[in-house]
């Protein structure tokens, strides 16, 4: 399993990819649905790692994490967060969804919550 820092570089790196984006002509906007959620996955993961919490290899392994550890059992707006990312990413990939501009300014909100929660508690 990645270490904490890993996992932040990684997060890092995915937000990096996506400012390069211009959100108000990319065609590509499905594919900022899904690195917004893979940031927000290593970052999560990053928490993960920080607390020991290594049996995380599928979605339903998060699930179970949220519901397991600690720190985040007690903030459900980071699952709620995590959740409408994860099912923006899923639409986006599998339902030909593509989101609006507006959709990926609200999916950067979410990741937002998502790196500050995790950042002030690795």
């Amino acid at each position: 399993m990645p270490t904490t820092e890993q996992h932040l570089r990684q997060a890092q790196h995915n937000e990096a990819f996506l400012a390069t984006f211009d959100l108000g002509i990319t065609p590509y906007r499905d594919w900022a649905a899904t690195v917004t959620f893979y940031a927000a996955l290593h970052y999560l993961r990053a928490l993960m790692a920080r607390n020991l919490y290594t049996n995380v290899s599928t979605y339903a392994d998060m699930d179970t994490a949220f519901a397991r550890l600690g720190i985040l059992k007690r903030h459900a707006e980071i699952y709620d967060a995590y959740r409408q990312l994860k099912d923006d990413s899923r639409a986006a990939r599998y339902d030909a969804w593509l989101p609006t501009g507006a959709d990926v300014v609200d999916m950067q909100e979410e990741l937002r919550k998502i790196r500050e929660f995790v950042v002030a508690n690795v």
